[in-house]
């Protein structure tokens, strides 16, 4: 009677075992209609079309090179239409990877091509500012000579004065 029992009792596990079995394919079969048919063109004209050729070729009894039959079969390929078509696009920004797009620009492109630019006004602020200092400088150092020529004028003697009068002209721009 025992043996009964566990038979019974493994029966009975086994028969719970096959209904979830039945509910999980029901529920599988109705998630495999939902999902849309995959659309696989068709190549069987193409495939027989070459398929009859292959067949040409092999019934025309050419023996020896095989060179030549591979050049045939490839032209005969090279015939086919071909079903693709090439596309040129530029984008500003990528359908895929957006964040390793952004990151790119905003982490990196943007941050240096700013620091270029402030790099640049500096170097041309401080080329011009060098520039002015120069300038200045000279403007400084002719305006002190421009006192001591003065300076010689008003406390010196005949002699003095006709020697810096002459040498004036000496120097003059010509």
């Amino acid at each position: 009677m025992k043996d009964i029992n566990e038979l019974n009792d493994r029966m009975d596990q086994a028969d719970e075992i096959v209904e979830n079995l039945i509910i999980k394919t029901t529920e599988l079969e109705k998630q495999a209609t939902k999902v849309s048919e995959i659309n696989i063109p068709d190549y069987s004209a193409s495939l027989e079309l070459i398929m009859a050729s292959l067949n040409e070729i092999k019934d025309s009894n050419r023996v020896g090179n095989e060179m030549d039959l591979l050049k045939t079969i490839s032209a005969k390929l090279d015939k086919l239409p071909v079903a693709s078509q090439k596309q040129i696009r530029f984008l500003l920004f990528p359908e895929t990877n957006q964040g390793q797009y952004y990151k790119i620009v905003f982490g990196r492109l943007i941050p240096w091509g700013l620091a270029f630019m402030v790099a640049t006004y500096i170097f041309i602020t401080g080329y011009k500012a060098i520039a002015i200092y120069r300038y200045n400088e000279d403007v400084s150092q002719s305006v002190h000579y421009e006192r001591a020529w003065l300076y010689l004028q008003k406390h010196s003697k005949k002699k003095m004065l006709s020697a810096m009068d002459e040498a004036y002209d000496k120097t003059a721009d010509k």
